[in-house]
This record gives structure tokens, sequence and C-alpha cells, in this order.
């Protein structure tokens, strides 16, 4: 089975995900990073240290290194923000039928058997299979149903109870969002992640095994920018063409960071997220920075702490980090998320 791991300018998350791979995963697989931007110098530690994990850099690979420099450095501020989509399409036609997809700032918990969650997900003729939901039963919506367990897998189905109001005002039937949006009536309703909810028992951004074929089929060729209510809507349309299923683990396999982003920025607060992960980078090359600090808990601030005032730098201070983290961390507070 491959390992499929998108990867942007986070190093010292990269080397937590994959250590934590080596930890806890059994069985044949290929790890596959797919990288849009880490500068070489990160990466060929990566290589040097991890000496089995494929590493494909995406076309706009050099444009997005030199920028990143250029920004770091003070000059013109980085504006390579364009998605690789059609980068990760290839990539992923290029995978096995069943793989696990994860990002570089994601860590492995738990045991994970693939032979055994292939198994399952053949015998279930399961689409997708999410190992993490961050604490939102809301995200798992609709019935559930225990599957028969393959060894230490144990799986519940997820069997979507889309609302009308989620089909009506989000899916768009009986045209009713046209006519709201026509009638400028629709910024008046409730947020549109609202709708959306119910329909993420069927989606994943990552922390997930897919068949290849279904996230294909969420990720068509062409796209120019990221547009999750368009894979929610693509996830839909395969459940109800083909009678697709869905599952999740028992129990969350997977943590994600909260504490620094690649490119996330809050109106009055001054936090350069590319200088945070310079130096943040910067140090994790020193050996000042130990990627497996707190593990499986996220990296302490008390102990990012000291790198950060040691650079003493304006664009990156540590009481604008605290106040952006929880800016951060807000965002999915507000949606029932459990976060740390």
């Amino acid at each position: 089975m491959d390992i499929v791991i998108k990867s942007f300018n986070r190093p010292y998350y990269l080397d937590r995900c994959l250590r934590s791979i080596y930890r806890y995963v059994t069985g044949d697989f290929t790890l596959r990073v797919l990288d849009d931007g880490t500068p070489p110098e990160y990466l060929d530690r990566i290589r040097a240290q991890y000496p089995a994990v494929q590493i494909f850099c995406s076309p706009r690979y050099p444009n997005k290194v030199a920028a990143l420099r250029r920004h770091v450095d003070g000059g013109a501020s980085f504006d390579q923000k364009v998605i690789p989509f059609d980068f990760w399409v290839e990539q992923i036609r290029a995978c096995s039928d069943i793989f696990l997809l994860i990002e570089d700032d994601i860590w492995i918990t738990g045991p994970l058997d693939l032979a055994a969650f292939a198994q399952q997900m053949q015998a279930q003729r399961l689409a997708m299979v999410k190992l993490s939901w961050l604490g939102n039963e809301r995200l798992n919506g609709g019935r559930r149903v225990i599957l028969p367990s393959a060894g230490a897998v144990e799986l519940e189905e997820m069997v979507p109870s889309i609302p009308l109001s989620t089909q009506t005002v989000f899916l768009n039937r009986f045209r009713v969002r046209s006519v709201l949006y026509h009638a400028r009536l629709l910024r008046f309703c409730k947020t549109d992640m609202e709708y959306q909810l119910p329909l993420y028992a069927l989606y994943a951004v990552a922390s997930a095994f897919f068949k290849k074929e279904y996230w294909l089929h969420l990720w068509p060729m062409g796209q120019v920018q990221v547009d999750e209510a368009e894979q929610l809507r693509r996830a839909h349309s395969w459940w109800r063409r083909t009678g697709g299923r869905f599952a999740k683990t028992r129990q969350e396999l997977t943590r994600t960071s909260f504490i620094t982003s690649a490119t996330n920025v809050f109106a009055g607060v001054r936090l350069d997220p590319f200088v945070l992960n310079y130096l943040l980078n910067e140090a994790w090359l020193r050996g000042d920075l130990d990627a497996m600090h707190d593990f499986p808990q996220d990296f302490a601030p008390e102990y990012l702490r000291p790198l950060l005032e040691a650079a003493a730098n304006e664009r990156a201070t540590y009481p604008e980090w605290l106040r952006w983290t929880e800016e951060f961390k807000g965002q999915y507070r507000r949606l029932g998320c459990v976060v740390e």
C-alpha cells in the first residue's frame, strides 16, 4: 500500500510524521512525499534520515522555494499560493488502489495494520475510512453500524442522514439555493459550514484511507483553487450514484497541529507564518528542535518559547504567536472540534 504525505515547508513536522509511521504502521508500504516547496536543505536532511522515502516535487517547486527565500529575507511577499492539483492527481493515479493520505503536520498515534485495513475496505466495499474527526461527532453524522472486525481493526460504517436544509440550501435541491442567492437572502441564513457539516461523513481532506477511484472523483484535474464545498458536493454525488460506503475507526488514530500553519494569517495579529516556519525549520536543522518533543502531544508552547525569543525576529515574536494560535484554534472550536 502507498502512504501519501502532502508537504509544504514544515520539515520539523514532516520528520515527526515519518517517525510516527515507522513507529506504528505495520505491513508492506511505500512512503510517497508530495512536496510543494520545502527548501532543498531541509529535504536533504529528510532524505538522509529516511532513505526509503520517495520524495516527489511539484512542477512549481523551484518558484515556490525562491519566493519563500525572498519573503523571509524581507523582499517581495510570498506570491506562489497556487495549489498543485494536477500534480496531486498524477501522483495519486500512480498509487495503490487503496492508499493512506496524510499531511506533513499529521502524525499517527496508534497501531495501523495496513493489510487489515485493506481487507476491511475490500470486504465491506468502503470508499473511505476516517482516522480522525477532531473529537467532533458532527463530522460523523447519520446512523452508525459496527462492522465485523478484522484483527485489530474496529470500524463503524457511517450511513449519512442528509437534512432537508442541507439538500436545499447547500446542495441546491429544487434550486432553493439559487433562488435565495438571487433574492440576496442567502447571507441572512446560517453559515454555509452549518449546512455542510452532515456531508463530512462522506469526506476527509486527509487522515483517511481512500479507494483511489473515489479520491480521483473528488479531485478532478484542472482545478485552480481549493474549493472544499465542491469536494463535498462531489462526495455526495458519488454516494448517491454508486451507493458507496464510508467508515471511521472506533478511536481516532492521528493528531494534527494547531500551533503553526503553512500560510494562515489573521487580521490584527502581527505574525508572519513564513518567517515563523523559517525559524522553526532552522532550529530543527541545527538540532535545537526535537521533532518528537512531547509526542504524541503537540509541541508545548514553553518548549518553542526560547527558540522564538532567541531569534528576536519582530515578524514572529512569541506573544504574537500565542495570539495567532488562539485565533487559529478558535476557528475549529466554533465548529465543535476539540482543540487543545
